[in-house]
């Protein structure tokens, strides 16, 4: 999938108004309220929008979980970007978009275990193929915000343009403005696709897809963690991958 939320936003703004985004711990699961899980549907299959209505792998996923711990929730489409510091400042209570945890981000959020895992592709145009080793110097289109982002950042020489949506992303490896861009395999095969005059060269490390929580949400982490263990040892994440092809 795409790569997870890099450490945006939160730098001095965090340090100012971080007193703002905390609160008393919450460690009974609260069951009358409306959790609001936040996402970026842009990403099919994981996540995108059908005739107004978010769908896909992650709404899947989310739905099966919340029906296991009983709690109800509504769907907020954000930008990419924007999803660690709204949840960090309790605009959202959930996210789910591909992101994975790393000791840095779990410093302002709490992730669940892994629910799923995607390597990372490189796609090109067919008519401008490159070596992996070639690409030391190009010119990388990645979303704003991902892990991507970071990835390109450390290539020898890369040149990086990060776009605030996936269209805008793809649009410029159409037009040839990037020479490669980087996403998860999944979708990188819905590209190839629909967009048959791109193909991918090359394939990096995977990741470990987690759902993002509110640090200050213990209850709905410890509940989100034993669902997702409950629906992987049921078979059901399997059925649900094999639902989307992923």
């Amino acid at each position: 999938m795409k790569g997870s939320v890099k450490f945006l936003l939160i730098g001095a703004m965090a340090l100012m108004l971080g007193a703002c985004g905390r609160g008393e711990k919450q460690t009974v699961l609260d069951t009358n309220r409306v959790y609001k899980v936040g996402t970026t549907a842009e990403y099919p299959p994981f996540e995108t929008l059908e005739n107004g209505k978010i769908v896909g792998y992650d709404v899947d996923v989310i739905d099966a979980v919340a029906k296991k711990i009983g709690i109800k929730y509504e769907w907020k489409d954000m930008n990419f970007d924007g999803l660690i510091s709204a949840l960090q400042f309790k605009k959202i209570d959930i996210v789910i978009a591909g992101i994975s945890s790393s000791p840095e981000r779990e410093k302002v959020v709490n992730f669940s275990i892994p629910y799923h895992e995607s390597k990372t592709a490189y796609i090109m145009n067919k008519n401008n193929p490159m070596t992996m080793e070639e690409l030391k110097g190009k010119t990388f289109g990645v979303d704003l915000g991902t892990s991507y982002e970071t990835t390109a950042r450390s290539i020898e020489g890369a040149k990086v343009i990060a776009f605030s949506s996936t269209g805008g992303t793809l649009l410029a490896l159409k037009s040839q403005k990037v020479d490669c861009i980087m996403v998860g395999e999944v979708v990188a095969n819905e590209y190839i696709e629909k967009n048959p005059e791109l193909a991918i060269f090359g394939y990096g490390d995977g990741e470990a897809c987690s759902i993002a929580l509110n640090k200050d949400d213990i209850a709905l982490q410890q509940s989100f963690n034993k669902a997702l263990a409950e629906l992987k040892e049921d078979g059901t994440l399997k059925k649900l991958q094999d639902k989307y092809g992923i």
